[in-house]
């Protein structure tokens, strides 16, 4: 039982109270304010973005910022479910972090209560969908913040956390004294506050400012509205694009009835081509409406917030397929770069969650670890690695200059992981022998050696002698060239600018030093032939 457990009175100062989340679940049908919550888990969806208007979305925003978040969050939902490029771009952010792989460590020069309270976590994500925490926490890019309920059990006598849940947006509200609180919808204007040790209480800043107003879907209502309107002009002029505008003409003196039956007619000869009206009225048919208009302008519209949206969401256009007619490998690689420092900042904010909110109450529970520093730490591994063969020739000459290099931080680069104490080690072919094997293997080594150092380096011949030079002297002029070529590409955006640029700039790249080199060589190579063949044969050229 929880009382049975030594570290609770420990636990409950740390965290202002244990006993009801580690018995129960805040939201559960049976515990304390389950009136409150059952009614929560009836609500349905109010879908905001019905009918959504400018007036309308400044409404939801505003009553967000003073506390009242539940129609905005809604909105937010709706702009992820209806919005294509949204969802996709959102859900591409998230799956980013959650498909890397995890690990969990203990602290820096740890204790060994602090290498069991790691080993006892790891064990406990093994059995959790890492993948599926790493989701809903990802849902606080969009929001700016995201609740995920915990449920406690126990086994011989170790707490442990099982599958964090995620909760509806909508269920939660700001206190009305305090913007950055976020309180359990109640009856109460205040709302109920999160159990401590109940929740993983996300908070995502994805841009700065109060809770309410750090979610990146605030930056994409606008885009999205816009999008929806062009979007609703545009389905209104393919519906009548093309189809001839026609005119009804009535004799004076027709009574309303006979003007009714003349509009019908026309209304449905525009669809069906088929009609009937009174003798002595007419129907005139005119240019094809449409003809002339373009859909261009709706387009252009839309474009612009396609782009915005993946601008905003994934740092830039070319990794979300909304380029803007400029793309290259380049550019695209830059954008790919920008995305993953995004995805970076991500995974480091969910590992100080689930450190804060998860790890540290279960080493505290367990294992007596009061501070959170000292707590196990949660990475998920962004491939921040050199390259092993970089790696090979710098580290042994740092190490020589008496650099003291931890060796987590060579495992760390190298994204070779650290061996257990019951796991089987490679060995050099040197520290598997011994005695006189090794003696004898080392001589070898030295005798190679020396017979390298004594080994006379042979002398090159001629036309290898006329070739290095050769390179040599057209080294500064190729340089040249490719400097120039360089300093066009930095000032550029594009492969046609380039081209325009390196034509301009094409009479100045004289050829002038190339050929004197070129020419250089080869007198030296002529002269070099008839010296060979001069000493095959003296008389030879005489």
């Amino acid at each position: 039982m929880v009382a049975k457990n030594k570290y609770l009175k420990m636990v409950a100062q740390l965290f202002g109270g244990a006993e009801e989340a580690l018995e129960d679940k805040q939201t559960s049908d049976e515990g304390a304010g389950s009136a409150a919550i059952g009614q929560l888990k009836r609500e349905f969806a109010e879908h905001p973005s019905k009918g959504l208007t400018p007036a309308k979305l400044y409404d939801i925003l505003e009553a967000a910022e003073q506390g009242d978040i539940k129609a905005q969050s809604e909105l937010f939902e709706d702009m992820e479910e209806k919005d294509p490029q949204i969802g996709a771009d959102m859900a591409k952010r998230r799956q980013l972090a959650a498909e890397l792989e995890w690990q969990i460590v203990p602290p820096d020069n740890p204790s060994a209560q602090e290498k069991r309270a790691a080993e006892h976590a790891a064990e406990v994500f093994s059995g959790l969908e890492v993948e599926d925490l790493i989701l809903d926490l990802g849902t606080g890019l969009g929001h700016g913040w995201a609740n995920l309920e915990l449920s406690w059990n126990n086994d011989g006598g170790l707490h442990y956390i099982e599958q964090p849940e995620l909760r509806p947006h909508s269920w939660f509200r700001l206190h009305p004294d305090n913007q950055n609180k976020i309180t359990l919808r109640d009856n109460s204007a205040t709302g109920a506050e999160l159990w401590p040790l109940g929740w993983v209480p996300h908070r995502h800043r994805a841009k700065p400012g109060y809770v309410a107003r750090m979610g990146l879907h605030r930056m994409l209502v606008w885009p999205y509205l816009f999008q929806n309107y062009a979007l609703g002009d545009l389905a209104q002029l393919l519906e009548i694009y093309g189809l001839p505008a026609r005119l009804g003409k009535y004799p004076s003196g027709a009574t309303p009835k006979e003007k009714a039956t003349l509009l019908n007619a026309v209304v449905r000869m525009g669809k069906d081509a088929a009609g009937i009206i009174p003798q002595g009225m007419e129907i005139d048919y005119l240019e094809a409406a449409g003809k002339g208009a373009s859909a261009d302008v709706y387009k252009l519209m839309m474009d612009w917030c396609e782009r915005s949206k993946a601008k905003v969401i994934l740092g830039g256009t070319l990794t979300s397929g909304t380029g803007e007619g400029t793309n290259t490998n380049a550019l695209g690689n830059v954008h790919e770069r920008g995305q993953m420092s995004l995805i970076r900042s991500d995974v480091r904010q969910y590992a100080g969650s689930i450190k804060k909110h998860m790890l540290w109450p279960m080493a505290a529970l367990n294992f007596g670890i009061d501070s959170p520093q000292r707590a196990p730490r949660f990475y998920l591994d962004t491939g921040e690695t050199e390259g092993l063969e970089k790696l090979a020739d710098t580290l042994p000459v740092f190490v020589d200059m008496g650099m003291r290099i931890p060796s987590w931080w060579a495992h760390e680069k190298s994204g070779i992981p650290k061996a257990g104490d019951q796991d089987e080690v490679l060995l050099s072919v040197e520290s598997k022998l011994t005695g006189q094997d090794a003696a004898v293997l080392k001589a070898q080594a030295a005798a190679t050696a020396i017979a390298a150092a004594t080994t006379e380096t042979p002398v090159p011949s001629p036309p290898d002698q006329m070739l290095a030079r050769t390179r040599e002297n057209l080294q500064p002029v190729t340089n040249a060239w490719i400097n120039q070529v360089r300093e066009l590409a930095n000032q550029v955006d594009s492969l046609d600018a380039l081209r325009e640029a390196l034509l301009d700039r094409y009479p100045e790249m004289t050829l002038d030093q190339f050929a004197n080199a070129l020419a250089d060589a080869m007198a030296t190579a002529h002269l070099a032939g008839r010296n060979e063949v001069t000493e095959e044969n003296p008389d030879a050229l005489r």
